[in-house]
């Protein structure tokens, strides 16, 4: 279950199939905008762009304008920025990313990827390649980013016509509903935590904040207005202050126990108490729009495309479902089984030693 942190800071979107099976390596580079073609006015007194100004930046804006331009001297060697592009490009993205965030920069960087292929050659040198446990890890690895390779190009293949995209616009329309939602937040201390100081927001019982939500959603549906309720009565004080306000969100951004209700709600409504992990949400719909077909197709696009995928590896799945002919063999010392005799934890003696009791005894 998820508690009011998560609604309250607009819960991510789900995680697309892809962003679970595959791993990225294609990396946006920042460019550094070029000098405006038009001319200055006659009495302007902006200074005049300086050469050094002119400069493109970035890894991919000065590969693609001299690529054979010498941007370091590593160990002697010249590297070009044709050559330095390739390199950074060959990162993980989270990787990259930790670099260009640090203070040493892609200058660092490209240092870590020249120290990496300098150690590699040595190991190469001394054949570790071959030796264990390197020699299956790198079987492993290799067969692993194959199969992500792969994947990445069952997704880029679908490509789905323009009356596909139409069709399942028109077949999902929950899917591209957005509810502008207002909220009021009633906490309680979970069974086992410590209490909160007396007067602190949630220092309640969770039977006490459940009949708190529920005589609130009474009053506000006799006639208490919504946004002055949740002022003085929400225990979430930021949205509290604006009267609630959460802001939009479409079905796939919330949990299903919570875009179920809503979603059935007309604008105006309001939700019975609904229970997350530490306290009792109770929503107002502000009011529902429809994503328009246009806005969508990204969206689209990318449902079907991960479709596919999903058809790949389900009907993968089932072909490689295992078998289990020996359920020895899959048991972990210490989930065994009391009663499940291995060579971690053998059964009990039939002749215990002298002194000992009979099992059983």
């Amino acid at each position: 279950m998820l508690g009011w942190e998560g609604l309250y800071t607009h819960l991510p979107m789900k995680s697309s199939i892809l962003s679970l099976f595959l791993l990225s390596s294609t990396f946006a580079w920042a460019q550094a905008p070029g000098p405006s073609t038009s001319p200055a006015p006659a009495q302007s007194s902006t200074p005049a762009t300086t050469p050094e100004q002119l400069k493109v930046r970035g890894p991919a804006a000065v590969a693609q304008q001299e690529p054979t331009r010498v941007v370091a001297v590593i160990n002697g060697q010249k590297v070009t920025a044709e050559q330095a592009l390739k390199l950074l490009k060959g990162m993980p993205a989270n990787e990259l990313q930790r670099f260009e965030q640090s203070p040493g920069g892609l200058t660092n960087a490209l240092q870590q990827l020249f120290m990496m292929r300098h150690f590699a050659d040595i190991a190469e040198q001394q054949h570790l390649g071959q030796q264990e446990p390197w020699k299956s890890q790198l079987e492993f690895y290799r067969e692993n980013l194959m199969a992500q390779a792969y994947i990445g190009q069952v997704s880029s293949s679908a490509n789905p016509t323009a009356a596909e995209l139409k069709s399942y616009y028109d077949q999902h329309p929950q899917e591209f509903q957005e509810a502008k939602l207002s909220a009021i937040f009633v906490g309680f201390t979970p069974a086992g935590a410590a209490a909160p100081a007396a007067g602190t927001p949630g220092a309640r019982t969770e039977d006490a904040a459940q009949a708190k939500a529920t005589d609130l959603v009474k009053k506000i549906r006799g006639g208490a207005d919504f946004a002055q309720t949740a002022k003085t009565e929400s225990d979430n004080k930021p949205s509290a202050a604006k009267g609630g306000e959460l802001g939009s969100f479409s079905p796939d951004k919330l949990p299903k126990e919570i875009s179920d209700p809503v979603f059935k709600l007309k604008a105006g409504d309001i939700t019975d108490p609904i229970r997350e992990s530490n306290g009792f949400y109770i929503l107002k719909v502000d009011n529902l729009n429809k994503k328009t077909f246009e806005q969508s197709q990204e969206e689209i696009v990318t449902t079907l495309k991960n479709q596919q995928v999903r058809k790949v590896l389900d009907s993968n799945s089932k072909q490689y479902e295992i078998q289990v002919q020996d359920p020895d063999f899959f048991n972990l010392p210490g989930k065994v089984g009391a009663t499940t005799p291995s060579l971690a934890h053998p059964a009990p003696s039939a002749h215990p030693a002298p002194g000992q009791p009979k099992p059983g005894k």
